[in-house]
């Protein structure tokens, strides 16, 4: 058997298998629709980056959109990896407008190669720096962290995975000749495959967990945190700081408030911010008070941030509030 044929059927089952990561993240599982997505879609990068190998070594020379599409997904498997540590960190993390700009410099080389069929070698270097400094930082927020802080064995093995993925890449790009293609993507197949038997054998990762019940014991603890130690009034306190401190993890957290109140988090900390204040702003011996003094006592660190919280909780201003509680207290 020639060694075409043997790449093309080694590296085939590779992106079989990337496929089948590829759907099960991103359509069947949906246990954290965010982070299995993010997993989803860095399969998905890591198959479009194999398969322009691919291309390149059995046809000799991939089309402009070919390599287009190896671009894209080789500069966002940094982006997508470090989205998944995060989200697998912090799970109540929403994504924002500004989270998008981390995939600026791929959709930029996409479509300039595309469209203008503009490639220099320039592109996959400056890729491959950036890929580099994601895994810089993803080693130094995540993985070379303190004892009580490691993220779980699979995602040691994702970021080690990753770095010889990168590794690999050097190794085609500086050699350039088609040994280096045949070695390169052999390697970057057989990576593949140690990830997915080593997902295999971890059921956090391919087995959707059962469903947190939240007991009565926890709620308490969160119940008395959050209405007798009064939790609130610590400034800018988090969601994160929050269950850091009753060691908790925070989608718990999360659900446990949603749960008792009615309310998110954030909303269940400003509202009984809101309700101190209110029982302050009734009291006679608080009338000459600064309320934005009040609003500091109690946690807020910035005036407007109190005052459109207080009249998102009470329709009304703090002085229009205070001369109402004035006005009930004198009548009775």
């Amino acid at each position: 058997m020639s060694l075409p044929i043997v790449l093309i059927i080694f590296s085939s089952i590779s992106l079989v298998t990337c496929v089948f990561m590829i759907t099960y993240f991103i359509i069947i599982k949906q246990e954290h629709k965010l982070i299995d997505l993010s997993l989803g879609l860095l399969f998905l990068a890591i198959a479009l980056r194999i398969l322009k190998s691919v291309f390149y070594y059995v046809f000799d020379g991939v089309s402009a959109i070919g390599v287009a599409f190896g671009f894209l997904g080789f500069a966002a498997i940094g982006p997508l990896l470090y989205f998944y540590f995060k989200l697998s960190k912090n799970r109540s993390y929403t994504l924002k407008l500004k989270d998008i700009t981390h995939f600026i410099f791929a959709l930029f080389g996409f479509t300039i190669i595309a469209t203008l069929d503009l490639y220099h070698a320039d592109f996959y270097l400056a890729a491959k720096v950036q890929f580099s400094s994601y895994l810089v930082y993803i080693g130094y927020s995540y993985i070379f962290v303190k004892e009580d802080d490691k993220p779980s064995k699979w995602h040691h093995s994702l970021f080690y995975a990753m770095l010889c993925l990168l590794a690999v890449l050097f190794y085609q790009f500086y050699v350039g000749n088609m040994i280096s293609y045949t070695i390169g993507t052999a390697m970057a197949s057989l990576i593949i495959y140690v990830l997915f038997f080593i997902a295999l054998k971890t059921p956090s990762v391919l087995k959707k967990t059962k469903s947190d019940k939240l007991s009565g014991g926890l709620l308490d603890k969160i119940k008395n945190a959050i209405e007798i130690d009064k939790i609130y009034t610590q400034p800018a306190i988090t969601l994160s700081q929050f269950s850091e401190t009753i060691n908790t993890p925070t989608y718990l957290v999360s659900k446990a408030t949603k749960s008792i109140y009615k309310k998110t988090f954030p909303e269940v900390i400003n509202s009984f911010r809101i309700k101190d204040i209110q029982k302050k702003l009734a009291l006679p011996e608080h009338t000459n008070d600064k309320i934005e003094d009040l609003a500091y006592d109690v946690g807020f660190n910035s005036s407007s941030a109190f005052y459109n919280a207080f009249k998102k909780e009470t329709s009304m201003s703090p002085r229009a509030y205070q001369k109402i509680a004035h006005d009930r207290l004198y009548t009775h």
